[in-house]
């Protein structure tokens, strides 16, 4: 990976932490519409040039996120068959017009997905969430729209997550209360499901999650406490992955705050966890089974 690359994959790491990657997705699509109105190179084929540049370096990220790859090879593919558009502005209204329905498709999925949620049972259930998924925020804030009364425990976990999570459910007035994530035994029979979201579901299977979701889902599943997962089909990750492929190592050398101590500090950027420990996975097209997951996964695969 050259120089220019590594930077990028590193800030859209950082944005997907704070943004979650559709909302990561459409900021950089709206960027590249302001990028097409204020492209000064010469016709749609600099452009084009341009842009099959940024796309390499976007098909080249680590991790590969599954959302921008969906997206960006739509918009290259679409791009690259009309490069031959002529005019002074012609070009710009197509590249656009392309843009904007890429956007409307992510915003439909996002649509399905809550309007899929519904369909959970959630009336006087106490919900369990831990990472601090986007995607899960929006569904309960949806439910709360839709008049259903019901509690959140939070997994408490990093400092800057677990006060995401506090600010979003008290913004849209959603009752919780906070639990460290290593006492969850004590709360087995005061909860009743819990919600996730992922970057992506790989070929093997395996969702990429927050770190220490494989621990808390792995013992859900073994209390038979429901587990679902909210992910869009658009981020799948349609080919073939590999090992630990996105999973970054972050070491430090910490000192003790009062001895004369230094020691070494590892964290783990995702965790991986396999989607058979999720009772049901609830996508724009529907809800499905690990079994049915499974198989329209595959189906979207051998499409590719």
């Amino acid at each position: 990976m050259d120089q220019k690359t590594e930077i990028f994959s590193q800030l859209l790491r950082d944005l997907e932490v704070q943004l979650g990657s559709r909302d990561l997705t459409e900021m950089v699509l709206l960027s590249l519409v302001d990028s097409i109105k204020a492209f000064s190179g010469k016709g749609f084929n600099s452009f084009c040039k341009q842009y099959e540049d940024f796309t390499l370096m976007i098909e080249n990220t680590e991790p590969k996120f599954g959302i921008f790859q969906y997206y960006f090879g739509i918009l290259k593919n679409e791009i690259t068959k009309n490069c031959s558009i002529s005019g002074n502005d012609d070009w710009r209204d197509y590249a656009i017009e392309v843009v904007d329905k890429i956007l409307a498709s992510t915003r439909r999925q996002k649509k399905k997905i809550l309007e899929n949620a519904e369909k959970i049972d959630v009336e006087g259930k106490t919900i369990l969430i831990h990472d601090h998924s986007h995607t899960v925020h929006d569904i309960l804030a949806h439910l709360k729209a839709k008049k259903k009364k019901f509690k959140v425990i939070i997994a408490e976990q990093d400092f800057e997550k677990t006060h995401d999570n506090i600010e979003r459910l008290h913004g849209e007035g959603i009752p919780f209360m906070v639990v460290p994530a290593y006492m969850l035994s004590h709360m087995y029979e005061n909860i009743d499901m819990a919600f996730y979201g992922a970057l992506t579901l790989k070929d093997t299977m395996h969702f990429v999650m927050d770190p220490g979701a494989q621990s808390i889902v792995a013992e859900f599943y073994l209390e038979k406490i429901p587990v679902y997962m909210f992910l869009g089909t658009d981020k799948f990750s349609l080919w073939k992955s590999k090992s630990r492929g996105e999973i970054f190592v972050h070491k430090q050398t910490k000192e003790h705050k009062t001895k004369p101590i230094s020691y070494e500090r590892i964290k783990y950027s995702h965790d991986r966890v396999p989607a058979k420990y999720f009772d049901k996975t609830i996508t724009n097209e529907g809800i499905f089974t690990p079994e049915e997951l499974k198989k329209l996964f595959d189906e979207k695969m051998k499409s590719v």
